[in-house]
């Protein structure tokens, strides 16, 4: 016959595993690991295609990039839901979403209004998401070098977006070519930070299961 656990024991692994993912959230910052993934994945995919398809039409371009702005929102808005309902801070990371969801609206509901006012929507959003993605990297408990990076890549948005207000780049398709550049520095660094948190969330599971 199998041997009975003592009472209680089952309680206390229950609230060992509950310990242990907490643990995990606090250390990295994240809601799941995965989530960074496939943002950092959706932007280098775009950046790529940006990059490497000149011949695509601006109308495509620009409906890339709001497929983008609307996808990559959407997930970082779902990621803020669950961090405030943990009690987390999440104001900036729900800022963030919401802006990108907003951005994509806009212009895929508008994907042939004029090159200028494109460029103005596209220097708002780099602007304001730098702007929050800074903030983000002081709200992440994660790691000096992690929190660095995210800073470092909000700032380069920041500084692109002042940039296309200052001195508006020639043409929507240069615009675009821009920020798909940027998409693929922004895209490495989260994929980056998936892969440091997911490392963290396993030596996290390996000290808790000692």
């Amino acid at each position: 016959m199998r041997a009975l656990g003592k009472p209680g024991s089952g309680i206390r692994i229950g609230r060992r595993e509950k310990q242990t993912e907490r643990g995990t959230e606090m250390a990295t910052g994240l809601e799941k690991w995965w989530t960074y993934l496939v943002r950092g994945i959706l932007a280098i995919l775009f950046g790529i295609i940006a990059l490497v398809w000149p011949t695509a039409t601006v109308l495509v371009l620009i409906i890339l990039f709001g497929c983008y702005a609307l996808v990559e929102g959407l997930f970082v808005f779902g990621f803020s839901i669950a961090r405030a309902s943990k009690g987390d801070k999440f104001f900036a990371a729900m800022l963030l979403g919401l802006l990108g969801v907003l951005v994509g609206i806009v212009v895929l509901a508008r994907p042939g209004v004029a090159s200028l006012a494109v460029l103005w929507v596209i220097a708002f959003w780099l602007l304001i998401r730098g702007f929050l993605m800074i903030v983000s990297a002081f709200e992440m408990m994660a790691s000096g070098g992690v929190k660095a990076l995210v800073g470092i890549s909000g700032a380069l948005a920041v500084i692109l977006g002042i940039l296309m207000f200052i001195f508006p780049i020639s043409g929507i398709f240069g615009i675009i070519l821009v920020v798909g550049i940027y998409a693929l520095v922004a895209g490495l660094v989260l994929i980056y930070v998936s892969f440091k948190a997911r490392g963290l969330e396993k030596s996290i599971g390996t000290l808790a299961a000692a």
